[in-house]
């Protein structure tokens, strides 16, 4: 939530049982240290004074949380070096700032000349205990208004908010950015368990920006972003383009401590109790419906290579269900009218002759019709003939795609010299998005609602 993190700054992944170190952080202790190196492989980690732990066959998920730790700490990592030599690398732990998790922004080129604004938001982000102290602490809200600040400068002619991947954060976060784009009004109705409806309200009667908007979601898009591509639906103020739905994350959730209220007599007989996690609250929409289980199904839908994958709610056990309240008052965006059935055939007509999109859709079958088949050969012959298929499909698809979208879908996968696919050659974000289909036909999107 805060975008760092105490630790030593490490991306790590599993490959063979072993730990491997993908990169380092620029900026981190461990940059600072200088000895670790990306393809080292962890082999133990210990604090200081104490024996250390064996990482070997370990998921990443727990080697991560023996190798972070508080700021000031030290930790010793013993590692294997690719030429097969074994260090004990200390390092000493700090605040490790994730740039990833933060808004970014950029310009690129229209179709017709003209300039794009492109903001990512990766996550609702922030520091809530400094917001508490009246510290400065960052968030997505201001780093979002900056973005626009900087975007419209440029004379840009409209903006692509990117929420794919998003899986929200600060509900408070996600209003204020939905104010960002609307006069003021209410964004999200929020029930609890009681059946007490509340309603949070954009009170900021300024505009930032109101010009064309197109926000892409894909149906990893969660919970606050949910929110966010909701609202600017109902307020008809942008067009949702993405995948079939969003996740469907519409329930708000608190932990309890059972631990909280017992005397400290009975917490030494007993032990530890743990937690217990419950759901206390329900979002709904400003026209009524709830985001649970449904997600947000965009105005224009465009082919993905992960409507295959059981992702969202509605493929969770006991998952709340949908239904609806009643609605907020509420008055639309009254800015420039948009005809969308006639952008929404545009678009499907570009589709049916760009070959991006056709690759996608291609794979996306292809990919369903995999997912199907239960029974798989264990002859070597035959998963070899499988992985070789599997690599020829993919280079149909752009390089970047590969990149910038599929890193999900490759995990499935596997190359068949059993080497990262991506590893050596990742683009720089802004090199990403020239090649993304999905941004492009967003772009497209938005010369339209120009020309109308």
């Amino acid at each position: 939530m805060r975008g760092n993190l105490e630790g030593v700054g490490a991306l790590l992944r599993e490959e063979n049982g072993f730990i491997k170190i993908v990169s380092i952080i620029p900026g981190s202790p461990a940059a600072k240290q200088g000895m670790l190196q990306a393809e080292d492989i962890l082999l133990q980690v210990a604090e200081k004074g104490a024996d250390p732990v064996e990482l070997t066959d370990m998921r990443s998920s727990d080697a991560v949380r023996l190798i972070r730790g508080p700021k000031g700490t030290e930790v010793l990592l013993t590692v294997k070096k690719p030429d097969g030599t074994k260090k004990v690398v200390p390092i000493v732990r700090d605040v490790v700032q994730i740039e990833d998790t933060f808004v970014k922004d950029t310009v690129i080129d229209a179709p017709d000349g003209g300039k794009i604004g492109y903001i990512l938001v990766p996550s609702f982000y922030r520091d809530f205990e400094k917001t508490k102290s009246d510290e400065v602490a960052r968030n997505a809200t201001d780093d979002t208004r900056k973005a626009i600040d900087n975007l419209k400068k440029t004379n840009i002619e409209g903006i692509i908010l990117d929420l794919r991947n998003d899986g929200g954060g600060s509900l408070g976060d996600a209003v204020d950015i939905t104010g960002l784009f609307i006069k003021s009004g209410p964004v999200v109705q929020i029930k609890n368990s009681n059946g007490k409806i509340r309603i949070l309200n954009d009170d900021d009667d300024t505009i930032e920006y109101s010009g064309p908007l197109v926000v892409l979601v894909n149906q990893f898009s969660a919970s606050a972003s949910e929110i966010v591509a909701a609202a600017l639906q109902d307020y008809k103020r942008a067009i949702i383009v993405g995948g079939e739905q969003t996740h469907g994350k519409g329930t708000v959730q608190t932990i309890i401590n059972l631990n909280k209220n017992l005397r400290a007599s009975m917490s030494k007989e007993i032990g530890d109790l743990g937690v217990v996690t419950v759901t206390i609250q329900k979002f709904y929409r400003i026209t009524g419906g709830s985001t649970q289980y449904k997600g947000v199904v965009p105005d224009i839908i465009l082919p993905s290579l992960f409507q295959h994958l059981k992702s969202g709610e509605k493929y969770l056990d006991y998952s709340l269900p949908w239904d609806q309240v009643g609605p907020a008052k509420y008055t639309s965006f009254s800015g420039k009218p948009i005809d969308l059935d006639m952008i929404r055939k545009r678009s499907l007509q570009r589709g049916e002759h760009d070959p991006g999109m056709q690759a996608i859709a291609e794979e996306a079958a292809k990919a369903d019709e995999r997912s199907k088949q239960t029974a798989i050969s264990l002859k070597l012959t035959d998963m070899r003939q499988k992985i070789e298929e599997a690599r020829e499909e993919r280079k149909k698809l752009s390089f970047q795609f590969q990149n910038h979208q599929t890193r999900l879908y490759d995990d499935q996968l596997d190359t068949a010299d059993g080497k990262d696919a991506t590893k050596d050659d990742v683009l720089s974000w802004k090199e990403e998005l020239k090649q993304d289909p999905y941004v492009g036909e967003a772009k497209n999107i938005i010369v339209d609602m120009i020309r109308q």
